[in-house]
């Protein structure tokens, strides 16, 4: 049993005036707990699923408990005051299979007003810097991870931290509807609570480097929503996979 406590910096920009630890935040500390231990990897190859069932905020105390199984599998279960929290299931090890093609995003179908009235978070944990393209069902953003962020070590962030990214890129498509269709309904946010078969190309992104992340709604049981994702660098695929969103009320501006 691993005892995790969240610093401070990782819930910086995720949410103002609510701080919430991200999800890839709390991936990235079972990833880092595990390759702590000898003859774990420190690096993640897939991510089979992952359930981020309550949120993490400052203060809390994680107990981790791992079990390894074949061909680099390891299961976790995070627990917080005798609840669980998460749970899931990681691949270790390099990525070894190559990456492809990323899809190319389509042309905007009309204006987008700026990214800070599409989304909630802030630097360092908003990654998404501009909508690139889309389509009738998903949107592409570029995105950077910033060097301040906290997810960042030696000028390169575990390549699962875009994840944050591909979320937000569905949070964002959620948001443009809303101001495209000038609803008179609350705004709404969405954060991160489960993905499913991910794969990874790439085992770290430099932190300041641009990426395009991808998400296309899949299904949706509001206020849960599934997006397919991809994230690519320079045309190429860095993971691809897909992640869950609960859409909650907006946090008062």
């Amino acid at each position: 049993m691993t005892t995790l406590t969240p610093g401070g910096a990782y819930f910086e920009g995720h949410f103002p005036g609510r701080p919430i630890l991200p999800g890839v935040a709390l991936l990235a500390l079972v990833l880092e707990a595990l390759a702590q231990q000898p003859g774990r990897p420190a690096a993640v190859r897939a991510i089979p699923f992952a359930r981020l069932r309550r949120p993490v905020v400052p203060g809390d105390d994680l107990a981790l408990d791992a079990r390894d199984g074949e061909g680099g599998r390891v299961r976790f279960d995070l627990r917080g005051g005798g609840a669980l929290i998460a749970n899931g299931e990681l691949v270790l090890g390099s990525p070894d299979h190559a990456a492809g093609a990323a899809t190319p995003p389509g042309p905007l179908a009309g204006a987008v007003p700026p990214v800070d009235r599409l989304l909630p978070q802030q630097p360092p944990m908003r990654f998404v810097t501009a909508v690139v393209g889309e389509t009738p069902d998903g949107l592409a953003c570029e995105a950077r991870i910033p060097a301040t962020c906290a997810l960042v070590g030696d000028g390169s962030a575990p390549a699962l931290a875009a994840l944050e990214a591909a979320a937000q890129a569905a949070a964002a498509w959620e948001a443009l509807r809303r101001w495209r269709q000038a609803t008179s309904a609350p705004a709404r946010m969405g954060y991160l609570v489960a993905v499913r078969d991910v794969e990874l190309f790439t085992a770290r992104i430099s932190a300041d480097e641009t990426f395009v992340a991808a998400a296309r709604l899949a299904a949706k049981a509001p206020p849960l929503m599934h997006y397919a994702v991809e994230v690519a660098l320079a045309g190429r695929l860095v993971l691809r996979g897909t992640v869950a969103t609960v859409l909650v009320d907006e946090l008062a501006r």
